[in-house]
């Protein structure tokens, strides 16, 4: 008798007075694997969402202690007449970790810089599968920058690489945010087109878009004056 794979299991079920090994798929009905499937993908977007609050907050602070770091730089330097040596090299990194790490947090949001010159003439479904299509297109670049980021990070990890400045940090430090970064972008990426894919199903789609220059502007109206 063969064995199944692992998502298998065994239902004792009699036939001609043998056990036969079942398949998960042909014990369960459909409705319940669709079930099972969509508690999958929530637990999913839940951690996912999770992680890229944490990391956002993250690049948040990390974008202000950063500020920080050269201002105190600038007043050592001028007023104090003391060299500077960590704070520049610090700030560079804090500044890297908030552009790549803070990546998937804009993408949660929809706040990543777009050209909607094409879109906002499109319907409304033919705009959201377009969105659709760039977004699996963006999945996959950021898949295939954190594919080849990851090696580089260890390789610094395992050569004890340091930079050659008079600080000298280690560099596997700096060179984990990119594949970090690029790992929860292309996860949140998946959230969201799946998001998009259940929206279109469902109908749930916008008639009219405005152009995201002009979103905050009030288009057509006067103001009216106060007496």
């Amino acid at each position: 008798m063969t064995r199944p794979g692992i998502f298998s299991v065994l239902i004792s079920r009699h036939l001609n007075g043998r056990f036969a090994w079942t398949s998960l798929s042909d014990a369960m009905p459909g409705f319940e694997r669709l079930e099972i499937m969509k508690k999958l993908f929530q637990l999913f977007v839940h951690i996912v969402d999770g992680l890229t609050y944490l990391t956002g907050w993250l690049a948040a602070l990390c974008l202000v202690a950063a500020a920080f770091i050269v201002t105190e730089a600038v007043v050592v330097r001028k007023l104090l007449g003391i060299s500077t040596i960590w704070q520049i090299e610090a700030s560079v990194f804090l500044l890297i970790f908030t552009v790549f790490v803070g990546a998937p947090f804009v993408q949660k949001n929809e706040h990543h810089l777009n050209v909607d010159l094409v879109i906002i003439h499109l319907s409304p479904r033919t705009r959201e599968i377009t969105l659709i299509v760039v977004s699996i297109i963006s999945c996959i670049l950021a898949a295939i920058l954190a594919w080849y980021a990851w090696p580089m990070w260890w390789e610094a990890v395992v050569n004890n690489e340091h930079s050659e400045s008079l600080w000298g940090p280690p560099l596997w430090i700096p060179l984990l945010f990119l594949p970090l970064g690029m790992t929860l972008l292309f996860l949140q990426y998946i959230v969201y087109i799946g998001r998009k894919i259940e929206r279109l199903r469902k109908g749930e789609i916008e008639d009219e878009v405005v152009p995201s220059e002009l979103s905050d502007v009030k288009i057509g109206q006067e103001a009216t004056p106060t007496e």
